[in-house]
Order: C-alpha cells, then sequence, then structure tokens
C-alpha cells in the first residue's frame, strides 16, 4: 500500500501529523482565543442519517472522551459535544442545523463529511468565524483561516495514483466510476499519457461494464464506487471470474479492509487500495486498544465489533512507503563548466586557494545557492564528464553528457544553460524554466556603406526616378495637346487667334514645376488648368518624400548586410554556417519539419569542410574571421555582443524555449524547486541576477540601440504610387474637359446664326446678334457654301486637333466657320473674282469670296456666310503675294473641314 503523505490542512504540516484529539484541542484553543478557557465548552457535530451510530460518531465522541479524561490538556474545562442528523441531500437543513448550533452556543462545529452538505456548513462558519473540523474530500485546496479538513487532496490522492501506475508500468487501464464527481476526481489520470478505457455505472450497470471490459482484454482496473454499493461490484466481479492473477483493480475507498475479501484470497488476484493511516504505526495500535477499552466502558456508547477488527488485520502484503520526505543528504549537482564555453553560467577559478563549490562562480552557482537555501539541501558541484549537455545518438539511441548522468542517477541535478527539449524531457524530468530564450544569428558587424558621387539618387528607387521620368514627358505632351485642342487656349487681337503652348514651352512649364520655380505660362482653359493642377500636386508630394527621405540618407549611416533572417541564409550558399555540435540547437535543426530549417540542416550536413564547432569561442573565432553565422541560444549570444563590438546578432529568433534544471525522473525535488523558482521570478531576483552577470561584469560595448527606425529604405513604388494613380486620373478629366469645352463651343457659335435666302438665289448664314468673337475682327466675312452632308463628331474633332498641332495662330473667322452647320443645298451661283488686300490677285479660275449683295441696314454689321459655286481642286490655288501660306491654308481649311471627297469651297475675303 500507498501512503499519500502529509494531507493540506488536515493536521499536517511539513510533514508531521497531528492526531485527531490534538485536532480537536486546537478547535478548542481557535474557539477561545483572546481569553481564558470557560469551565465548559460546547462542541457541535452534524452527521448524516445513514451514519448514527458509525465509526465516523464513534470516533468524534471518543476524542471528546479522550480529551476530558485527560488531566493535562484541559483540567479545569470540560468538553460537552451536540449532535445533529440530516439527509445526505439536504443542504438547506443541514445549513439550519448549523445555525442553530451556533445560536445554541456551540465554539466549534464538526462535520458533515458529505461533499455537498459540508459546503454549506463551512460556508456558515466561515462567515460567524466558528472554528470547523471536516473530514470531506474537498476540491478546493485553496487555505482557509477557520477550517481543518483531515482528508488529503485530490491532487494527492491522483499524484499517488500516477505513480502507482508508473510503478506497475501499466500501459492500458480501465476506469470505472459510479457518480458524477468520479471523473472530476479522477482528471489528472485521463490527461496522462495512457490509454484509458473509462465508463460511468452504476450497481444495474456493473455486469454489462465488466464484460465489456473483459472482451476488450483490458486487465488493469480503477474504480471509484460508493462504499454501500462496494459489494455490488465485487460480487460481479466473482460471477464473471474476473478474479485470477491476470487482474489488478486499485480502489479508491480507503475502506477497502472493512469488506468481505474471502473469496479473492486463493486465486492470487491483486487488490491494492489506499489509506489514511498506518496501521502498522505504535501511536495507531495504542489509541486503538485505548478506544476498544474505554468505549465499552462509557456509559451510553457501544461500540460495534467489526468496527474494531477490521482495524487490526495484519498489514500482511501491503508495502508502506511515504510519497513526499525531506532528506538532508548532500545533493551531487553535475555542472558542465568550461570556462572557455559556460560564459556567464557557470565558470572556474583556477587559483590554488579555491576548493569545492567555492571553485565555481557564475549565473547559475548564484541561482543554485538561492534555491537550495529555500527549499533546504546541501549540494555538491562537479564537472560532468565527457564535457556535454546530452544529446541522443541517432544510431545507436544511447546519450551522453549530462543526461546519461541523470539517467545513471549518477546525480541529482543538472544546472546550466540546458535546454528543456521533447527529446529529454521523455528520459528526464526539468524543472520550470528559469530563463526563455531562442536559437538567433550571430554575425560580423557589416562595414559601413562607400559614399557614392550619385548619393543624392538614394532616396528614391531606380523605379520612381523612371516613372518621374515619364510622367515628366506623359504630362508634357498632355498639356500640349490639350492646349491646342481647347478654343480657349486660342487668344489674339483682330483676326488672328494665337496659342503659346508649343511643344518646346510645355516641356519648359512642366520642368519649371517640377523644380519649384515656375514660368511665364498661365494655362487659360479648364482642362489646361486641370493638368497643370493634377501636375502641381503630384510634383508637391514627389518633393516632400525626396526631400524627407533625403535628411534620413544624410543622418543615418548605411550598412551593407547580405543577411537579414535566416530565409536570407537558407537562400545562399557563400556565407557558411552551423551550430554547436551535440548542443540542443543542432537537435533543432536535425528533427525540424520546417521546410526553410530543413534545407538548413541539409546544408549544414553536407558542407565540407565541417560547419558545426565543438566550443563557444571556436564558433566566435570562426564568425570574427568573416563568412560565417553561427546559430546558437540568444542568451549567449547576448553576452557575447554586449563585450565585442565586432560581433552583432542577425533577425529574430527562430523558436522559443527555456532552461531549466533537470532532475531523474520521479525525484521529488522537481516540484518544489519549481515552486522556489516560480517565487525568485515574482520577485524579480532571477532577473537581478541576469543583469549582474550579463550587464553588469566586465566593459561592455556601447553601441547605438539596433532599431529598424535607424534604417533608411529607398522609397518605393508602393510607398508613393498612389501619387502615379492620382497623376493620371488628373490627366484623363483633363482631356474630358477638353473635348467638352470643344463641343460646348461648337453649340454656342452655332446658336448664334440663322439661315437666310441670298440675292443671288444661295443659302446664307447670318448672325443674330453681335457676338464679341466676330465683331473684333475686321469688316464681315462672307462665306458661300454649297450643302454636303454633315460629318460626325469624331471627325470634327480629329480635323480640329491636325489643324491645332499644324499652326501656332489662325484667323479667328475659321472659329466661326468650323463651328457651323452645314446648309441645305441650293443652285450654283455664277463664278466671282477674287480681290485680296492682303493675299493679292487669284487667277479667275480660282473659286473667290464674294462680298454678299447689299441688305437692310439692320443687317448690314451682321456676318453673312453664302452659298456659291463649287471651286476647282485646292491644288490649283494660286498664293499670289501671299506673305503668310498658312493664313490662306487656314482659312481655307476652316471651310474645308466639313467637305467630303465630292464637294469643293468658294471663299471670298473681305477687299
Amino acid at each position: 500500500m500507498w501512503s499519500p503523505g502529509p494531507a493540506r490542512r488536515a493536521g499536517c504540516r511539513r510533514g508531521v501529523c497531528v492526531p485527531p484529539v490534538t485536532v480537536l484541542l486546537l478547535l478548542v484553543c481557535l474557539s477561545t482565543r483572546g481569553g481564558g478557557l470557560p469551565p465548559i465548552i460546547n462542541i457541535g457535530a452534524i452527521f448524516t442519517e445513514d451514519q448514527r451510530d458509525s465509526a465516523a460518531e464513534l470516533a468524534f465522541k471518543y476524542a471528546v472522551y479522550r480529551i476530558n479524561q485527560d488531566p493535562i490538556l484541559l483540567p479545569h474545562t470540560e468538553l460537552r459535544f451536540h449532535i445533529e442528523y440530516v439527509a445526505r441531500e439536504d443542504s438547506f437543513h443541514a445549513a439550519k442545523q448549523a445555525c442553530r448550533l451556533v445560536g445554541g452556543g456551540v465554539h466549534a462545529l464538526f462535520g458533515p463529511t458529505d461533499p455537498l452538505l459540508g459546503t454549506h456548513v463551512h460556508s456558515v462558519c466561515d462567515a460567524l468565524d466558528i472554528p470547523h473540523l471536516e473530514v470531506r474530500l474537498d476540491p478546493d485546496t485553496h487555505y482557509r483561516e477557520f477550517s481543518i479538513n483531515l482528508h488529503p487532496s485530490q491532487d494527492m490522492l491522483n499524484r499517488a495514483f500516477i505513480d502507482l501506475m508508473g510503478f506497475l508500468n501499466w500501459t492500458k487501464v480501465a476506469v470505472i466510476y459510479e457518480e458524477d464527481s468520479g471523473l472530476m476526481r479522477l482528471r489528472d489520470l485521463v490527461r496522462e499519457d495512457t490509454e484509458l478505457y473509462v465508463r460511468q455505472a452504476d450497481p444495474a450497470y456493473y455486469r454489462a461494464v465488466l464484460k465489456d471490459i473483459k472482451a476488450k482484454e483490458i486487465y488493469n482496473l480503477i474504480v471509484d464506487t460508493r462504499a454501500d454499493t462496494m459489494r455490488f461490484f465485487l460480487r460481479e466481479v466473482l460471477q464473471l471470474q474476473m478474479n485470477d492473477y491476470k487482474y489488478h483493480f486499485v480502489f479508491t475507498t480507503f475502506d477497502m479492509e472493512s469488506f468481505d475479501l474471502e473469496d479473492f484470497k486463493y486465486n492470487f488476484v491483486n487488490i491494492t487500495s489506499f489509506r489514511i493511516v498506518d496501521a502498522e504505526d505504535m501511536s495507531v495500535r495504542e489509541v486503538l486498544k485505548d478506544m476498544e477499552v474505554n468505549l465499552n466502558k462509557s456509559k451510553g456508547i457501544q461500540a460495534h465489533q467489526n468496527f474494531l477488527d477490521w482495524l487490526y488485520l495484519p498489514g500482511g502484503a501491503y508495502m508502506v512507503r511515504t510519497a513526499l520526505y525531506h532528506t538532508h543528504t548532500p545533493v551531487v549537482v553535475p555542472v558542465r563548466c568550461r570556462p572557455d564555453q559556460e560564459f556567464p553560467y557557470v565558470m572556474m577559478h583556477y587559483e590554488k586557494n579555491y576548493t569545492g563549490n567555492a571553485r565555481f562562480y557564475g549565473f547559475c552557482v548564484d541561482l543554485l545557492a538561492r534555491v537550495s537555501r529555500e527549499v533546504g539541501f546541501d549540494y555538491i558541484i562537479d564537472l560532468v564528464p565527457d564535457r556535454k549537455y546530452g544529446a541522443q545518438d541517432p544510431a545507436t539511441g544511447e546519450w551522453n553528457g549530462m543526461v546519461l548522468q541523470l539517467m545513471k542517477h549518477k546525480a541529482d541535478l543538472a544546472v546550466g544553460s540546458m535546454t528543456i527539449n521533447y527529446a529529454r524531457e521523455s528520459v528526464i524530468d526539468f524543472t520550470k524554466p528559469f530563463m526563455n530564450l531562442g536559437i538567433s544569428i550571430l554575425f560580423k558587424v557589416p562595414t559601413s556603406q562607400p559614399t557614392r558621387l550619385f548619393s543624392f539618387m538614394n532616396p528614391l528607387s531606380v523605379h520612381v526616378w523612371m516613372f518621374v521620368v515619364l510622367a515628366y514627358i506623359l504630362v508634357s505632351l498632355t498639356m500640349y495637346v490639350t492646349a491646342r485642342f481647347s478654343p480657349y487656349e486660342w487668344r489674339g487681337p483682330l483676326e488672328f487667334a494665337a496659342n503659346h503652348f508649343s511643344i518646346v514651352n510645355c516641356f519648359w512649364f512642366a520642368i519649371g514645376t517640377l523644380m519649384q520655380q515656375g514660368s511665364d505660362l498661365n494655362p487659360r482653359a479648364a482642362s489646361t488648368r486641370i493638368v497643370g493642377g493634377i501636375w502641381w500636386f503630384f510634383t508637391l508630394i514627389i518633393i516632400a518624400s525626396y526631400t524627407a527621405n533625403l535628411a534620413a540618407f544624410l543622418t543615418v549611416e548605411r550598412m551593407i548586410t547580405p543577411i537579414e533572417n535566416a530565409e536570407d541564409l537558407a537562400g545562399q550558399t557563400d556565407i557558411a554556417y552551423g551550430t554547436l555540435e551535440g548542443g540542443s540547437t543542432m537537435t533543432f535543426f536535425r528533427d525540424s519539419m520546417i521546410e526553410t530549417y530543413k534545407k538548413m540542416w541539409r546544408f549544414m550536413e553536407n558542407k565540407k569542410p565541417s560547419v558545426f564547432v565543438s566550443t563557444y569561442e571556436e564558433g566566435i573565432q570562426r564568425v570574427l574571421q568573416g563568412n560565417y553565422a553561427f546559430l546558437m541560444e540568444s542568451t549567449m549570444l547576448d553576452y557575447i555582443v554586449q563585450r565585442d563590438c565586432n560581433l552583432t546578432s542577425i533577425g529574430d529568433l527562430l523558436d522559443s524555449k527555456g532552461y531549466g534544471i533537470a532532475t531523474p525522473i520521479g525525484s521529488p525535488w522537481r516540484d518544489k524547486i519549481s515552486l522556489v523558482i516560480l517565487e525568485l521570478q515574482e520577485k524579480g531576483e532571477i532577473q537581478m541576477l541576469y543583469d549582474k552577470w550579463w550587464k553588469n561584469m566586465g566593459s561592455t560595448c556601447e553601441r547605438a540601440e539596433k532599431g529598424k527606425e535607424n534604417k533608411a529604405n529607398s522609397l518605393g513604388v508602393a510607398n508613393i504610387g498612389g501619387v502615379f494613380v492620382v497623376l493620371l486620373c488628373g490627366l484623363a478629366v483633363a482631356m474630358t474637359v477638353a473635348i467638352f469645352e470643344f463641343c460646348y463651343f461648337t453649340r454656342r457659335i452655332s446658336a448664334r446664326f440663322e439661315m437666310v435666302s441670298s440675292a443671288d438665289g444661295g443659302t446664307c448664314w447670318r448672325a443674330l446678334r453681335r457676338d464679341p468673337l466676330t465683331a473684333a475682327g475686321p469688316p464681315p466675312l462672307s462665306l458661300s457654301l454649297q450643302a454636303f452632308p454633315q460629318p460626325s463628331l469624331c471627325s470634327q474633332i480629329a480635323d480640329e486637333l491636325c489643324l491645332a498641332v499644324t499652326c501656332d495662330s489662325r484667323p479667328v473667322h475659321h472659329i466661326v466657320a468650323a463651328s457651323l452647320p452645314p446648309p441645305p443645298p441650293a443652285p450654283p451661283p455664277p463664278r466671282a473674282a477674287v480681290r485680296s488686300r492682303s493675299l493679292g490677285a487669284l487667277p479667275q479660275a480660282v473659286p473667290a469670296l464674294a462680298p454678299v449683295a447689299p441688305r437692310h441696314p439692320r443687317h448690314q454689321d451682321d456676318l453673312a456666310l453664302c452659298t456659291l459655286p463649287p471651286p476647282p481642286p485646292p491644288h490649283l490655288l494660286a498664293l499670289g503675294e501671299a506673305d503668310e501660306p498658312c493664313l490662306v491654308h487656314t482659312a481655307l481649311q476652316a471651310v474645308q473641314h466639313q467637305h467630303h471627297h465630292h464637294h469643293h469651297y468658294h471663299h471670298h475675303l473681305p477687299t
């Protein structure tokens, strides 16, 4: 049998068990604190109806009797008990009875033992500050000021079950529980790495569940049933013949010896149970003997014989073993210690005047001293023979280093920079981690970037510079086309309108804005102003971004870093990289399932010469020689980097793990040390030790804090690409506005003329009112047009665009004539002669521009356009003395833009 050890809040402190009588005395002391003892102290007790005259009630009465009979314990005080009985399921009356007892003057309460009723009674006692003694299973393990529970906690019982299962090497177990709370009590067993078959059953289903377990060939069973139904379960076991040597039953009840097990003695079945007290202890035997005699002598108390008989059953085949114990024997702690490898964890004095543990110093040595002082053990530090942490050979499966020493129980603890991982945890135990860390990359500090002649272009990337040039060209061409196309950009005195936005001037306008110098060209039309405005916004963003990033490039010293993280390291072969041979870092890459780390492991494994090093010092020297990266734990890397300005850390941590103190499997020291480590972490003492050995020991390298804000990068398209999108959208809007302006101007001019018949039978256009555009020119221009089909809008836009690009100036009348729709067809009039003061005489065969016949005086200022006979082909036109050929062509083109393949025109210039 395994004893669960000292119970929490059960009268056991630091492994010293207190008898129930002593606990009852404690209740008396609590109830009378602050003054002398009265002559009579009343003690109340609550039992369930099924506990009348039970062993629990007899034990309570015996405790009161024992104290009253002892002349030393309470010489002038008498204890009197008052017992109340309640139904097991009636929690309301249980709380009511507790209040009634307290109101009746009791100084303390005992019971009940039922978990549900005990919770309600405890709440009443806790509210009224009444001492409460109970013997029940309580899932709440928190400390309570006025409560003492003699029952061991469920966590302690579960540890005993787990230890028993591990000792018996159970791998397949069936768990049978009766009450719903049974699964909660055994929840820790379900979490164990064991194949479990869990079933809930009451007496009516015992047989079916046992038959199912037998069919599945499960021979190890843990049974949690009530004491009053235990005999039904044992009967079903006998009937199914599951009482032979193959089966092993573990019962959670503490009263297993009170049941009839006569039929189980002959087939060698294994039955294991627990009990709270050790029946072989001499003090227990003396109490039982005195109890038997005094209870029979006491007036009004009758002891049942079977209650005393089962307590005297011999221990026979049961082994008594405590689960928790204290020892004062020295603990041999193997610490892997090499001064050139364990800085600053464990270092060694080589002077002759240092002996024993004083030879060693460092972070782990200081931590071990504080842990031993809190836990209470002595230790001897020794060196591990092979100077290795411990790694498993993949071929043979054998371990080495400190792990092997712990597996062979040649050491009790292993302290150092020992990483907790799955492989080691499967063969040894670890405490809670005292330091968290990860794998990082140690690399040589890169050299500074040399100064270049064209370094002023660094603030923007090459792609951005290219896009800026393309945007400059695109905007210049768009400005040129838009300005020529829009009629509102044609301005000038008298009959000729000029356009200042030539191709050269457009490029000059764009470059002046980009350089923030401006120009003497001012757009007037809405379309050209949109182009200019969106270009100004674009240049504002570009110049501001360039200026801001240029300041960063001038103030930050950029470094040439060939690698930034593990992905960069895995994607190249020029820089070699490796780890410490036989360490946890090498194991991490060897067993990793991440593709990047697998690729790195293949490189390290096949690289010749070998990239693995035997010591940290060797790895650091290879890094300083250049072209080598060393993968190591971040804590050790931080210590090295802070003391050598030629080394730096690259990238983030590759994983997350911790350092812990290793112990053999099942060591009683692991949990105690874990609690102390957590306490030291909460107090900040481990952080103080870290600062002592990492930051305050020796000279440290003074360098600027490394951060992302210190690194200036070129602005790429992704950073300022939005301004290019805005520019393109603005140009598109400008082109749309230019087309709208052309259409609007055409419609407005057409609305100012009316169609009339001329004197010679032709059809003329006459202005309805004087227009600033037509009135500003010379005497009215007479145009006679022959009817022809009207061209499409796209054709008109194309003709106008070609003319706008060809010439820098044109007559104002062309703008008017180009805007008029064609008149209806009319009979051809006779030919006319051409006379011009500015252009000279044209041949008679050439169609002429003739004055219109005199009209009514009110129409003398109106402009009339009349249709004339068709002219010959344009190539027969003689320019004569014309000194402005482009103007003549422009004037004729104004009439010809609506002419199709078979139509001709007559143009009469005013004389």
